[in-house]
């Protein structure tokens, strides 16, 4: 596969390019209306019969071919393409134009040559939604006008807003391989484990591309207990790294620090919170917090607005969260555990025997990683989904697995499996859409079957 260079140099007026705009999701679209309002002609293609949200895009696309199939000869054509973050950059006719000299990037680069405040970015196979929505509640303690972007909710393009005083934007691997210029105020790699492993060679490129969100970073943010997060060169201006972790901090780092027998985030200076006084449970929410103090370092919040923000935050649906207490069982949704390593730690957050529901498309993932952990804490586990022969079979030996032929049907098997003092735990460890539209629409349907159950 033929990889990206910077193509910054290249295309500095882009009304003087031919524009291909590639996808016509939501991103696409926020594509298309941009360029339309900055007066930049362009033409678009989508090769799914019925792209999701293209009607919305229609007043936009008035002036623009539509093409409906992906081809070298299409994609040659253009000075430019414009790809959305679903479209794999190894697709044969993306890296056809690549070779002969096409560029090729995202909507965040576009973004990046648009924006007009500081931007905070954050990445990580685990955590990141739940980071910049918990950077929103403590930036909503302040006088800044924060506006929150990008993979959690609005595409960036559609969050451009000239009051803003910061931006706080969630970026994805696939949103990273075709930015170039972002420039940041703080930025982090949370965490790097397995993931999307359908689309990257191996682990260390994967963790190369989340890398690159310090490519023009004032204040890197790194995690130092996962050595994958660290730039493979040294960062310019080093001075101003950040490091959070589990161990006690020194110079202008975060971590936890024991004070009378507690656990508290500390920086080298000074005790800021109770990790029991977090609104969400387990060590890598912990983490996740400690990661928020030091990425809000250059804006010289106060202890108190910070701590503030950091106790009312009310967490994300979805993530380890508390659906319902039914006869003392407890039952947690955590769909976004769409991996392994988010499977494990939602795990380890959990208090009591742990019935199981996991199972979908797998994304070529190593689920024996699990063995330890299922071995440790899970009573019962229930599959669902594409990949359940898959699991079972990395898993077998340690937990005689139980097959469900829904969502409806695991739940009232792990309903019928539980007593008082368990937990229920959905935490996939895969992707959806084998069965629902999003990890969104599976856990819905989970919390909808659970309040069957309390029915």
């Amino acid at each position: 596969m033929t990889y990206l260079h910077s193509p910054r140099n290249d295309f500095a007026d882009l009304t003087e390019q031919k524009i291909l705009v590639v996808g016509l999701g939501k991103t696409g679209c926020s594509v298309c209306k941009f360029l339309f309002q900055q007066q930049i002609a362009f033409d678009a293609v989508d090769n799914r019969e019925k792209p999701p949200v293209m009607g919305d895009a229609a007043q936009y696309l008035s002036d623009a071919q539509i093409f409906d199939s992906f081809s070298e000869t299409l994609f040659c054509g253009y000075d430019v393409l414009v790809v959305s973050p679903g479209v794999a950059l190894s697709t044969p006719a993306i890296q056809a134009a690549i070779e002969k000299g096409v560029k090729v990037i995202g909507d965040v680069e576009l973004f990046a040559r648009t924006v007009n405040a500081p931007v905070i970015a954050v990445t990580g196979s685990n955590g990141k939604s739940t980071v910049v929505a918990w950077l929103d509640s403590v930036l909503r303690q302040t006088s800044l006008n924060a506006v929150l972007c990008g993979n959690i909710g609005e595409p960036v393009l559609s969050s451009l807003d000239e009051n803003a005083d910061v931006y706080v934007v969630e970026l994805s691997s696939f949103q990273l391989e075709t930015t170039y210029s972002l420039k940041t105020l703080s930025a982090s790699v949370l965490n790097i484990s397995e993931d999307h492993m359908d689309r990257y060679e191996n682990l260390e490129h994967y963790a190369s591309v989340k890398r690159r969100i310090y490519q023009e970073c004032e204040n890197p943010v790194v995690n130092a207990d996962d050595s994958l997060t660290w730039p493979a060169e040294p960062i310019a201006g080093q001075a101003n790294v950040v490091r959070f972790s589990t161990a006690a901090p020194t110079g202008s780092d975060f971590g936890i620090q024991q004070h009378e027998g507690e656990d508290w985030l500390a920086s080298a200076t000074a005790l800021i919170c109770r990790s029991l006084d977090l609104p969400l449970p387990g060590q890598h929410n912990a983490l996740n917090a400690l990661a928020v103090l030091a990425l809000l370092r250059p804006l010289g919040i106060s202890n108190e607005k910070l701590v503030s923000g950091l106790k009312t935050f009310c967490g994300l649906p979805h993530r380890t969260q508390l659906v319902a207490e039914i006869a003392g069982v407890r039952w947690y949704n955590d769909s976004k555990g769409t991996n392994v390593d988010a499977c494990q730690k939602a795990i380890n957050a959990m208090t009591g025997p742990v019935i199981l529901i996991m199972g979908g498309q797998g994304k070529d993932a190593d689920f024996s990683s699990l063995r330890d952990t299922v071995e440790k804490h899970v009573k019962s586990l229930i599959l669902i989904g594409e990949d359940a022969s898959l699991i079972a079979a990395a898993l077998d030996g340690v937990v005689e697995p139980l097959g469900a032929s829904d969502m409806s049907d695991a739940v009232s098997q792990a309903a019928h499996a539980a007593v008082s003092g368990d937990v229920v735990l959905l935490s996939p460890a895969c992707a959806s859409f084998d069965m629902y539209d999003s990890f969104e629409h599976r856990g819905d349907v989970f919390m909808e079957a659970v309040q069957r159950v309390a029915a």
